[in-house]
């Protein structure tokens, strides 16, 4: 269970995936889910347009997320090929879930109460949406 790895580490003040993840293993699986078949040369050849890097720092990373979960080895020759685990869209669906699960868990009363007021303060529609979910479940007998 990978998430549990993951969202022990969540990091609220930081923005997107690096909220879960570090910022190579972020970059690294930005390029995983692009590519969604690759070797550890690909993504260091990638990454190192943007920065300098080590190879074998990509390489620790990729396994690490590997070991994680996150991402599939197969070996192919003297190399590994990795895909990634979920997609992009599932991956953050188990994340919302299981950070969310935490918060109401132990702080259901101050979290739904702080969540209806940042989306009233954001986008009026989005409470709309939450009382039309909130409607289809209860229709749906709560589950």
């Amino acid at each position: 269970m990978f998430w549990k790895k993951v969202s022990a580490d969540f990091k609220p003040h930081k923005v997107g995936l690096r909220k879960v993840l570090g910022d190579l293993e972020a970059d690294i699986m930005e390029i995983v889910w692009q590519k969604d078949r690759v070797s550890v040369r690909e993504v260091y050849e990638q990454l190192r347009l943007q920065k300098e890097l080590a190879y074998t720092t990509v390489m620790t990373i990729m396994t690490r997320l590997a070991e994680k979960g996150l991402l599939q080895k197969e070996s192919q020759g003297n190399a590994y090929i990795y895909t990634p685990s979920l997609s992009r869209q599932e991956f953050t669906h188990t994340i919302v879930k299981e950070v969310l699960d935490g918060l109401l868990d132990e702080f259901a009363e101050p979290a739904i109460s702080h969540l209806v007021d940042r989306m009233t303060k954001e986008d009026e529609s989005q409470i709309n949406k939450l009382e039309a979910l909130i409607k289809e479940r209860r229709q749906q007998g709560g589950r």
